[in-house]
């Protein structure tokens, strides 16, 4: 995994909720006379019972070829032409990351790390990832898009006719040109159906000519995000025959939403929960919900 991010103990942070979950459900019951859960017991509990899952790899792993643009209706760039026909397989792969809030539960940043493998000689390369920062401003309008791959294996978005002008006018001058309609969308399909529901999101990505990669989205109504689609183009040297990649995935619940339901007993709370809760979002990590250590051995599809 990437040293840049530090992934949660997510063993800890079940212990955490645990530990604070019952310390307020103690105070509330007190004050409530103990008939049922109080606001903040509910809002810790919904926070409890929320899930981050992983979809599967292998659903949209295709290879990608120099027929793969033909049948597409575009040409490949000369110098993937060659890496294709000399020394490297080319793929597409779209992996999923679902995060499913209960109740009231609210949260702010999502982060997946991918690793693939095998390392050394064999060690896949990636090529592109999608979405990036720069996509922020199609994502924040919330239309459905099509994504798809152009001959420079860069991304091209195709949106419905009705909202094309519309859209292009809010884009920044060097996105304009990968943008069009997709009812003309003469480009590989990569990952159809794509739609965010999202205010403004920042999106940090990394991973490009690596063999790891991680996003990590931030929003503040990251809890109607749903189900993440994540598109990753690598390349295995030829003769690489399947690969392995290890994921882990968590989403940092908004501490200021969080602290806001426990208000009324905020005070109750032992000095340690009250200190840690104090640094509002810099802590959220603590009490991540998430998917850790899931891992994938994908025999990699060649083209006939």
């Amino acid at each position: 995994m990437s040293d840049q991010l530090s992934p949660p103990n997510l063993e800890e942070a079940d212990a955490l909720l645990s530990e604070l979950f019952q310390e307020v459900q103690e105070w509330e019951g007190t004050l409530a006379g103990g008939t049922k859960l109080g606001i903040g017991a509910d809002a810790i509990d919904s926070l409890r019972q929320s899930k981050v899952s992983f979809g599967n790899p292998r659903d949209r792993l295709i290879q990608l070829t120099e027929e793969t643009f033909k049948n597409s209706g575009t040409e490949l760039n000369d110098i993937y032409k060659q890496q294709i026909r000399e020394q490297f397989d080319f793929y597409s792969m779209t992996h999923t990351v679902d995060l499913r809030p209960e109740r009231a539960a609210r949260f702010w940043r999502l982060t997946c790390e991918l690793d693939f493998s095998p390392k050394g000689s064999s060690e896949p390369i990636i090529q592109s990832l999608f979405p990036t920062q720069q996509w922020r401003s199609v994502m924040s309008f919330g239309v459905g898009m099509e994504v798809g791959l152009n001959g420079n294996l860069d991304w091209n978005v195709g949106v419905d006719s009705s909202e094309l002008d519309q859209l292009v006018e809010l884009l920044p001058g060097q996105l304009k040109a990968n943008v069009g309609n997709k009812d003309n969308f003469n480009v590989f399909l990569a990952v159809p159906a794509y739609r965010y529901e999202l205010g403004h999101p920042e999106i940090l990505t990394n991973g490009e000519g690596n063999s790891n990669c991680y996003w990590c989205i931030q929003d503040n109504q990251l809890q109607k995000i749903g189900t993440v689609k994540l598109a990753i183009v690598f390349k295995v040297p030829k003769v690489t025959e399947s690969i392995t990649v290890r994921g882990i995935a968590w989403a940092e619940p908004d501490l200021n939403w969080l602290t806001g339901d426990i208000r009324d007993v905020f005070g109750d709370l032992s000095d340690r929960l009250k200190q840690l809760l104090r640094q509002k979002n810099n802590v959220a990590s603590r009490f991540a919900r998430g998917v850790d250590g899931q891992e994938w051995t994908l025999t990699l599809p060649k083209a006939s």
